[in-house]
Protein backbone atom coordinates (compact mmCIF):
# COMPACT_ATOMS: atom_id res chain seq x y z
CA UNK A 1 0.00 0.00 0.00
CA UNK A 2 1.24 3.47 -0.78
CA UNK A 3 1.65 5.63 2.31
CA UNK A 4 -0.33 8.49 0.76
CA UNK A 5 -3.28 6.09 0.42
CA UNK A 6 -3.06 4.76 3.98
CA UNK A 7 -6.02 6.80 5.20
CA UNK A 8 -9.08 4.54 5.39
CA UNK A 9 -11.01 6.73 2.94
CA UNK A 10 -8.64 5.50 0.18
CA UNK A 11 -9.11 1.81 1.00
CA UNK A 12 -10.88 1.02 -2.31
CA UNK A 13 -8.20 2.82 -4.33
CA UNK A 14 -5.43 1.02 -2.49
CA UNK A 15 -7.12 -2.34 -3.04
CA UNK A 16 -7.56 -1.70 -6.77
CA UNK A 17 -3.89 -0.76 -7.09
CA UNK A 18 -2.85 -3.84 -5.16
CA UNK A 19 -5.03 -5.98 -7.43
CA UNK A 20 -3.51 -4.29 -10.50
CA UNK A 21 0.01 -5.15 -9.31
CA UNK A 22 -1.09 -8.74 -8.62
CA UNK A 23 -2.43 -9.01 -12.17
CA UNK A 24 0.77 -7.58 -13.61
CA UNK A 25 2.88 -10.11 -11.72
CA UNK A 26 1.07 -12.95 -13.48
CA UNK A 27 3.02 -12.03 -16.64
CA UNK A 28 0.20 -13.17 -18.91
CA UNK A 29 -1.75 -11.31 -21.60
CA UNK A 30 -4.91 -11.66 -19.48
CA UNK A 31 -3.04 -10.37 -16.42
CA UNK A 32 -1.69 -7.34 -18.27
CA UNK A 33 -5.17 -6.53 -19.60
CA UNK A 34 -6.63 -6.90 -16.10
CA UNK A 35 -3.85 -4.64 -14.80
CA UNK A 36 -4.91 -1.89 -17.22
CA UNK A 37 -8.56 -2.21 -16.21
CA UNK A 38 -7.80 -2.10 -12.49
CA UNK A 39 -5.36 0.79 -12.82
CA UNK A 40 -7.94 2.89 -14.64
CA UNK A 41 -10.54 1.91 -12.03
CA UNK A 42 -8.17 2.99 -9.25
CA UNK A 43 -7.65 6.41 -10.82
CA UNK A 44 -11.38 6.83 -11.34
CA UNK A 45 -12.12 5.69 -7.77
CA UNK A 46 -9.55 8.18 -6.44
CA UNK A 47 -11.27 11.02 -8.30
CA UNK A 48 -14.74 9.87 -7.20
CA UNK A 49 -13.68 9.84 -3.55
CA UNK A 50 -11.90 13.17 -3.93
CA UNK A 51 -14.96 14.83 -5.51
CA UNK A 52 -17.91 13.01 -3.89
CA UNK A 53 -16.43 11.32 -0.83
CA UNK A 54 -17.34 7.85 -2.15
CA UNK A 55 -17.11 5.70 -5.24
CA UNK A 56 -19.94 4.90 -7.57
CA UNK A 57 -20.56 7.74 -9.95
CA UNK A 58 -18.77 10.01 -12.36
CA UNK A 59 -16.84 9.46 -15.55
CA UNK A 60 -13.21 10.46 -15.78
CA UNK A 61 -13.62 13.71 -17.75
CA UNK A 62 -16.48 14.98 -15.57
CA UNK A 63 -14.59 14.12 -12.39
CA UNK A 64 -11.52 16.05 -13.54
CA UNK A 65 -13.67 19.07 -14.42
CA UNK A 66 -15.52 18.98 -11.12
CA UNK A 67 -12.32 18.51 -9.11
CA UNK A 68 -10.88 21.59 -10.80
CA UNK A 69 -14.03 23.64 -10.16
CA UNK A 70 -13.92 22.68 -6.47
CA UNK A 71 -10.18 23.48 -6.30
CA UNK A 72 -9.42 19.91 -5.31
CA UNK A 73 -6.76 19.63 -8.02
CA UNK A 74 -4.73 22.45 -9.57
CA UNK A 75 -6.06 24.17 -12.66
CA UNK A 76 -2.81 25.52 -14.08
CA UNK A 77 -1.87 24.75 -17.72
CA UNK A 78 0.73 22.16 -16.72
CA UNK A 79 -1.72 20.15 -14.60
CA UNK A 80 -4.47 20.49 -17.20
CA UNK A 81 -2.16 19.02 -19.83
CA UNK A 82 -1.16 16.14 -17.57
CA UNK A 83 -4.76 15.16 -16.81
CA UNK A 84 -5.79 15.54 -20.43
CA UNK A 85 -2.93 13.28 -21.52
CA UNK A 86 -3.62 10.71 -18.79
CA UNK A 87 -7.27 10.57 -19.73
CA UNK A 88 -6.50 10.24 -23.42
CA UNK A 89 -3.80 7.57 -23.11
CA UNK A 90 -5.54 5.46 -20.49
CA UNK A 91 -8.88 5.64 -22.25
CA UNK A 92 -7.35 4.56 -25.55
CA UNK A 93 -5.39 1.67 -24.03
CA UNK A 94 -8.39 0.63 -21.94
CA UNK A 95 -10.61 0.60 -25.02
CA UNK A 96 -8.19 -1.46 -27.07
CA UNK A 97 -6.65 -3.87 -24.57
CA UNK A 98 -8.42 -4.00 -21.23
CA UNK A 99 -11.17 -6.37 -20.20
CA UNK A 100 -13.57 -3.53 -19.33
CA UNK A 101 -14.88 -3.85 -22.87
CA UNK A 102 -14.30 -6.57 -25.43
CA UNK A 103 -10.68 -5.72 -26.38
CA UNK A 104 -10.64 -4.52 -29.98
CA UNK A 105 -6.94 -5.27 -30.42
CA UNK A 106 -6.65 -8.35 -28.21
CA UNK A 107 -4.99 -8.67 -24.85
CA UNK A 108 -2.26 -6.38 -23.63
CA UNK A 109 1.38 -7.35 -23.34
CA UNK A 110 4.14 -6.30 -20.99
CA UNK A 111 5.67 -3.80 -23.43
CA UNK A 112 2.43 -1.83 -23.60
CA UNK A 113 2.55 -1.03 -19.91
CA UNK A 114 5.93 0.69 -20.10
Amino acid sequence: MLKCLSDSKWKEVSQLLSDAFDEYRKHTPQGYSDCITKTFSAIQAFLQILVYGKTGKGNFADLIKEAREKNLIPSDPFTQTIFKNIESVISQIRKEYSIAHPPSKGYANKKMLF
